[in-house]
């Protein structure tokens, strides 16, 4: 009877040493592949950035990349066995989500948008990218606010030139148009960084130029015309009043390549000038 007594406690202590050996080895190993998953991951998310810092985007930064990244994280979170390896899952998204954000900021900058839509989404987008960021990484918003700046420039001009309409299609020009209030708008569009969206505002521009001419000349005919007493003396004022508003007319049309021509007018008038002396 002791026997099988003195048996079976071996036994019970044998099973019970195999069991906490097992499991002691479980645990091992699952905090071990713990730690390689979340090591794997942060790895991962540090070659987004240029710096050990992470407040600059790497070179070639792109959303494969930052897919890849997420797909880790998302494996590592599922193993995490200690409160610590949660802190670094948290601080790797963190940095996760900055690093979209970069992206979505040089993805906006890059653009070449000709249209006012398109232009205005990167601008938002960009825009909200950098409030994002403005805490978490401070030397990237420096330094790319003044890139995200000249969109802001080029959706002023285009704001300008619609103020000239009263349409979005940019046909139906303002009334009361002036000539100073199209010039302005040309020289906003001369000083953007984006000459192709420069170009696609111009036939906008030469409609409002002609509207403004047009009034113009209109102001002068009525201005001049009621006043003649008598058709003998009302034909040469109203001949007068012909030749200044054609004049008008063409004076406005030539101020709006008159900005984009002044190097070769003068080249022009110098060359003239001594042909003339020579005669």
């Amino acid at each position: 009877m002791k026997r099988r007594t003195l048996f079976s406690i071996i036994v019970v202590t044998l099973v019970a040493g195999c069991l906490t050996l097992f499991y002691g080895a479980h645990s091992t190993w699952t905090d071990t592949q713990s730690a390689h998953a979340v090591q794997a991951a942060t790895k991962q998310v540090d070659t987004l950035f240029k710096d050990s810092s992470h407040q600059l985007p790497a070179a070639q930064l792109s959303q494969e990349k930052i897919d890849a990244a997420k797909t880790s994280l998302q494996a590592a979170r599922r193993k995490i066995t200690e409160p610590e390896q949660a802190n670094q899952i948290a601080s790797a998204q963190a940095d996760l989500d900055a690093a979209e954000q970069m992206l979505t900021v040089k993805n906006a900058i890059a653009q070449k948008p000709i249209k006012p839509s398109q232009l205005k989404t990167l601008m938002i987008e960009s825009q909200q990218a950098l409030a994002k960021l403005a805490k978490q990484k401070p030397t990237f918003v420096q330094i790319y606010q003044k890139q995200v700046a000249r969109l802001s420039d080029q959706e002023a001009a285009v704001n300008k030139v619609a103020s000239l309409f009263s349409d979005a299609d940019f046909q139906d020009p303002k009334p009361g148009l002036s000539r100073s209030q199209v010039q302005a708008a040309l020289a906003a569009l001369k000083h953007i960084d984006n000459p192709q969206l420069a170009d696609q505002m111009m036939p906008a521009i030469a409609t409002a130029q002609q509207a403004a001419a047009d009034d113009t000349s209109s102001a002068e005919a009525s201005v001049s015309s009621p006043t003649a007493p008598s058709s003998a003396s009302s034909g040469p004022q109203s001949s007068t009043t012909t030749s200044q508003s054609t004049s008008s007319a063409s004076t406005t049309s030539s101020e709006f390549n008159q900005s984009q021509q002044e190097s070769s007018s003068s080249s022009s008038s110098s060359f003239a000038g001594a042909s003339s002396s020579q005669g």
